[in-house]
Parts: structure tokens; C-alpha cells; sequence
């Protein structure tokens, strides 16, 4: 492996940060100059509680790889990848980023060039990891059996442990893997399950809050602090890497929380964490994970396995989110695990060398813990300090989810107003499964599941079908709070779905549109829209379209309480029951695309699924003439349009532009089939 470090940082007083590149071929030195709007956002992360909207990541790392490429650094790049091609040597970049605020830019996202995407790599054994401060470096952990792999999960991020198990399921059944899944842990739980089990790989399915202070912290359980959990961690020589998955999202916000905190456990402890710049939705992290622990469990160093999860990524859902997965190493620790190791000794027998082991390194570690811990901490305060008085910044772009498609069956009536069950729970389908297997399980019935999710009792469900389950007994745990990004990917069809919030002119402008073509649309209305425009919600429902929940007051739910949300849930379903006599039920959209793990799990025990979207207004032209060029990756689609005089008067150019590329415009229903 050839090295090729590039060093970015400090900020120099004219605003530049110098860029320092050394290779075995020579040396260079460039500077990198951002927008200003991009570095005050950057800024900005470091706040606690704190995510930035990006609606381009493609546009993002080509400004960050023009930025960071000028020419002398891109034709030494350039000269070492030829050569290593030459030598049959792989090419490694690594990046140390002196300048905090730069640490949580995607530069995975780089882009060489104009057009030449790196994605996710210019060869595939061409590799982009981050590095840490230099540490001593163990050897590689003997693989005597299967990677042994603990993943564990925080109230509410169950769905994420049940899609990693699926995706993980033939290199278990190989033997190659071996999984322990954890479900709502807490820093106790955690401490025990590490204590008595040989763990190689640690993956947590969690999210990460910066305190006010600006150190980082696990949110399992009462939460757990960065140092407590090194301290954990210490204790276990055979573990070579953590997975900071984080909470389950929609790949359209960057957070610092989960790189700092991957960045305060490297060290001689832990050669190797691997977090992501912003959450995914649980089967992208789950199809990036099985992947990259897949060619760990055969030998791969880290840095190539987690190369193979990027390119999983790239080549599923149009890429989405492949730039996110970041690889923090100690340098000179790609070698994780040495395959057709000593076998392992029994438990008893190897109490002894463990105990002895743990006596040395904490002998060993401790002090450096300390000190780490202390400079750690006042480096994250001053900065926090330094930014306190700024004001957040404007939205970035926010990015395109990619789309799905097929034939076209008539939208299923609403459901009916029954007696209500005790409680709600989502639900994603496998093969296999029926409406009556799925009533068994869950402690329902199945005609008040096709009621309630306007389905055909006798209609066959594909696999990874979102459903919502009324439940009238104990059963077993749904899925949790689910946000969906693409309906039916076999299918030519692309749901239309609007927000209304605004007025009423508008509306009657869009359903004249779609009354005009025969066509029908999902309508989020919120409640206080409802109260003032009775008639236009009526008009709604009279002409055939399905009606979803959108809120009562249109907040950012991330910013109200968990009571807040689900009152602004209830309120509005009872607005529209009684305004139109249909329920919003389950259907759901998030204001601003704005939601958190616990948000997601209000609603679905309000009885909803949330569903985001592949284009907004905005970006819907643009979508399109992706589209047209990659026409079976826009199946499934969902389009987000907005109660707005310009959107109304785009739609017909936008119907047409649909009918042309082969693509079926209807509602969310028949997408989700």
C-alpha cells in the first residue's frame, strides 16, 4: 500500500488553509480557499443539537474536490496513482484535518475534475480514510471462527437491528459471521455484554449528542460519556472496530456529533471506528455494513472493506448517501484481523490471560486516557465558546433520494371509522408474508390492516412494504418510527404528494389539473389549514385523492417535545375526520423533512408511517432529466410539490415530461404496491 497524506490546515490570515501533500514520489503545498456561507455553516455543527441540510452532495464534492485539487496537488495525485497502477500497489489517501471546522465536511464525497466522480473510489483498490494522531499499533486480532459482531440499539432504533440481521443473514449462515444482537441498551446493559462475550467488531445503532461543553455522548440509556465508554472499550483486546451507525435518517443533513465522537475513541485502544457524516435510513446502513464486515470476516484490511461498502452504496438508490461512511484509522492499522488464527482457548482458560491483559493496559493507558480526556475537552469548549454569538446559517442544498416504478392498480377507499384499537405499530414486509401471517404476529386482524392502509384484503404484499398495524392484543414489536424514502422499485409509477399549508386557490388550481387528466395525488394538509378551508380539504377527498397528515401547525418537530408532537399528530387527525370524514391514517409527512429517532417513533404510535421524497419543487426539473436517462432507478419515486401559484403552474409541463420518459404519475398508495 502507498500512502499519499494530505494534511489540511491551519487557516492562514488571508482566510486560505494550507494544504501540505508527502508521498514516497515527492511533496507539495497548495492552498484551499471555501465560500464563506459554507465555512460559517461548518461553524455552526459544532453547536449541540445541530444538523445542516444538504440538497447536492454530488455538487458538494465537486466544490470540495476543485477546492482541495489545484494543480499542483491533483497532478502529484495523479502521478502516484499511475505509478502505483505500475507496481501492482494500491493507492491510500489519507486525510488529517487540523481545522475543526472542516473535520465534519463529506470529504468522502470528493470529486476529481469536472464530471470524473470519485465514487466511491477511482479504483477499487484505491482507498480515502481519515487519520488520527499517531498510536502504537497492535497487531491484527487472530480469526480462528466468525467476526464476532455485537450490534446494539437505543429505544426506537430496533428497525435498524432487524435490517442489519436480514442483510447479514448468508455470511451467517456461511459461518463466516457471527451476530449478538442488543435491542434498547443501556451504558449497563452495554458494559455487560462486552464484559462476557468476545466481541471483534462493535456496531451501535444510537444517536450522539454534543454537550455543551462539546464532548460527545452516546444516547443509550441515561447516555453515556466518550471517556466512559473508551474506558469500556479498553478492556478488550480483541476488539479492532466501532460503528457509530447512528439514528436512522433520510442522507440529507450532516452532523458533527458522530465523527467527534469516532474521533475521541481512536487510539492504541481502538485502531479503527467507522461512523457517518449524517444518518441513513436503516437499510442503506444495514446493505454499507454487511458489505464491509462481509470482507472483513475473509481478511480485507479496513480501508478496502469499507471501499466495498461505499461502492454497495453507490450502486444501490442511486447512490444515495455513499459519501457519507467515513473510516477513522490509526495509520498503519488497516490490517484488522489475521484470518486462520490460534484457536480460541476455552472460556475458563482464557479468563487468565485476559485479566492479565487488562492489568497492563490499564496500567499502560490510563494516564494517556487522562490526558487525552482534559485536552480533549478544553480544545471542544474553546471552540464551542468561539462560535456561541454566531448566527446559523443558510440552508445548504438538501439531496435527491432516488425513485422507483410499475403497473397501476385503482386507489383503495380510505379507511373507515371502526372501533379503535389499543395501539398502533408499523411494520416492513419479507416474502412471504400475508395480511393474515402479519394479523397473527402483531395482534390484529387483517381486513382492519387493508382498512386502515387502503389496501385490497386479497392484494399480494411485496417485500419491504411499509404497513401500519392497528393492534388489538399483545403481539409482537412492530418496527418503530419508519421514514420512507421510494415506494415499489419494480414499478413505472412516481407518487404525486403535496404539502398544503398555504391557502386555497392554489389547491383548486392543482386538482384541476389532475381532474383534468384523470389523474390522482396524496394531499398533507395540515390541521390548521383544514379549520380554515373546510370546503378545499372536502374537494380533496370528493375528487378522489388520498389525504395524509402534515402536522397542525406546521413546526419543526425537533424542536417541540415529544408531547408537542404527538398532540400536533392527534389534533389534526381529529380535524380532518371531522372536516372530510376520512382518517389521515397512514399516511405522514414531517414539516421541513424535519425529524429525530423519537419523533419518528410518535408518530408510528400516532398509527403513521412518515414518507420523504426523491425531489422537492425545487429540484423536480432537474430530477426529471436524470430520470430520463436512468428511467427504472426513477421507479418508485415520490415527488414533493408545495400548494404554491408556481407549482401549480409547472405541473402540466412536469405530468408531460412524466408520460414521455414511461413514467406513471399517481398516488402514494398504488407507489407503495
Amino acid at each position: 500500500m502507498i500512502p499519499f497524506h494530505i494534511t489540511i490546515g491551519p487557516r492562514a490570515s488571508n482566510d486560505a488553509y494550507s494544504v501540505h501533500a508527502t508521498t514516497e514520489r515527492g511533496e507539495t503545498w497548495t492552498e484551499l480557499v471555501l465560500p464563506e456561507q459554507l465555512l460559517a455553516s461548518t461553524d455552526w455543527l459544532l453547536q449541540p443539537d445541530v444538523a445542516l441540510p444538504v440538497r447536492d452532495p454530488a455538487a458538494l464534492g465537486r466544490l470540495l474536490g476543485r477546492a482541495l485539487f489545484a494543480p499542483p496537488l491533483r497532478d502529484l495525485l495523479l502521478r502516484n496513482i499511475r505509478a502505483a497502477a505500475e507496481a501492482e500497489q494500491r493507492l491510500q489517501i489519507q486525510l488529517r484535518i487540523t481545522a475543526p471546522e472542516l473535520a465534519f465536511l463529506p470529504w468522502e464525497c470528493l470529486m476529481i475534475g469536472a464530471e470524473a466522480a470519485w465514487s466511491p473510489a477511482l479504483r477499487r483498490d484505491h482507498t480515502l480514510v481519515r487519520v488520527g494522531n499517531n498510536a502504537r499499533v497492535g497487531p491484527p486480532a487472530a480469526l480462528a471462527g466468525p467476526l464476532r459482531v455485537l450490534a446494539v440499539a437505543a429505544a426506537g432504533e430496533e428497525l435498524q437491528l432487524a435490517a442489519l440481521e436480514a442483510a447479514l443473514k448468508p455470511a451467517m449462515q456461511a459461518g463466516r459471521i457471527a451476530l449478538r444482537l442488543l435491542p434498547d441498551v443501556t451504558p449497563d446493559t452495554l458494559d455487560a455484554a462486552l464484559a462476557h462475550s468476545a466481541v471483534h467488531v462493535l456496531h451501535c445503532a444510537a444517536p450522539v449528542r454534543l454537550l455543551s461543553g462539546g464532548r460527545p455522548r452516546l444516547m443509550i440509556g441515561r447516555g453515556v460519556d466518550a471517556f466512559d465508554l473508551l474506558e469500556m472499550l479498553v478492556q478488550l483486546p480483541r476488539l479492532r472496530l466501532v460503528t457509530l451507525a447512528g439514528p436512522q435518517g433520510d442522507g440529507s443533513s450532516l452532523s458533527a456529533a458522530q465523527p467527534l465522537l469516532a474521533m475521541t475513541l481512536l487510539g492504541d485502544a481502538l485502531p479503527a471506528t467507522i461512523t457517518f457524516g449524517g444518518p441513513l435510513p436503516a437499510l442503506l446502513t444495514a446493505r454499507f455494513s454487511a458489505a464491509c464486515y462481509g470482507r472483513l470476516a475473509r481478511g480485507a484490511p479496513v480501508d478496502l472493506a469499507v471501499t466495498i461498502g461505499r461502492l454497495a452504496l453507490a450502486e444501490h438508490a442511486d447512490g444515495r448517501g455513499w459519501g457519507l461512511p467515513q473510516l477513522h484509522i490509526v495509520p498503519g492499522s488497516e490490517q484488522l484481523f489475521a484470518i486462520g488464527g490460534r484457536p480460541a482457548l476455552p472460556r475458563r482458560l482464557a479468563l487468565i490471560p485476559v485479566l492479565i491483559a487488562l492489568l497492563l493496559v490499564i496500567l499502560l493507558v490510563g494516564k494517556s486516557l487522562n490526558a487525552r480526556s482534559e485536552s480533549a475537552t478544553a480544545q471542544y469548549r474553546q471552540r464551542a465558546a468561539q462560535l456561541v454569538e454566531r448566527a446559523p446559517p443558510t440552508e445548504l442544498p438538501t439531496p435527491t433520494v432516488a425513485p422507483t416504478a410499475a403497473p397501476t392498480p385503482s386507489p383503495a377507499p380510505a379507511p373507515s371509522v371502526a372501533q379503535p384499537p389499543s395501539s398502533y405499530a408499523t411494520f416492513l414486509t419479507a416474502e412471504g408474508d400475508t395480511l393474515e401471517s402479519i394479523a397473527s404476529r402483531m395482534g390484529s386482524n387483517a381486513q382492519a390492516i387493508a382498512a386502515l392502509n387502503r389496501l385490497d384484503p386479497q392484494e399480494q404484499l411485496r417485500p419491504q412494504r411499509p404497513l401500519v398495524i392497528p393492534v388489538f392484543q399483545p403481539g409482537e414489536t412492530g418496527a418503530g418510527g419508519l421514514v420512507i424514502p421510494r415506494g415499489n422499485p419494480a414499478k413505472p409509477q412516481v407518487a404525486l404528494t403535496f404539502d398544503i399549508e398555504i391557502d386555497d386557490t392554489t389547491l383548486y388550481a392543482i386538482l384541476d389539473v389532475l381532474n383534468a387528466r384523470g389523474l390522482h395525488g396524496t394531499f398533507f394538509v395540515t390541521g390548521r389549514w383544514v379549520q380554515r378551508y373546510p370546503d378545499a380539504a372536502r374537494a380533496i377527498v370528493a375528487s378522489g385523492n388520498e389525504i395524509g397528515n402534515h402536522s397542525l401547525t406546521h413546526p419543526y418537530f425537533s424542536r417541540i417535545g415529544l408531547d408537542g408532537a404527538a398532540s400536533e399528530l392527534n389534533k389534526t387527525e381529529q380535524i380532518v375526520l371531522e372536516t372530510t370524514g376520512v382518517s389521515t391514517r397512514p399516511y405522514f409527512r414531517f414539516p421541513y423533512g424535519d425529524f429525530t429517532a423519537d419523533t419518528s417513533a410518535i408518530v408510528a404510535r400516532a398509527g403513521y408511517v412518515a414518507y420523504h421524497w426523491s425531489a422537492d419543487d425545487a429540484a423536480i426539473s432537474g430530477w426529471l432529466a436524470w430520470a430520463a436517462q436512468h428511467p427504472a432507478e426513477a421507479h418508485g419515486g415520490i415527488l414533493l410539490m408545495h400548494g404554491r401559484a408556481s407549482t401549480a403552474a409547472a405541473l402540466p409541463g412536469w405530468l408531460d415530461q412524466l408520460a414521455t420518459i414511461g413514467l406513471q404519475p399517481t398516488t402514494l398508495g398504488d407507489v407503495l404496491r
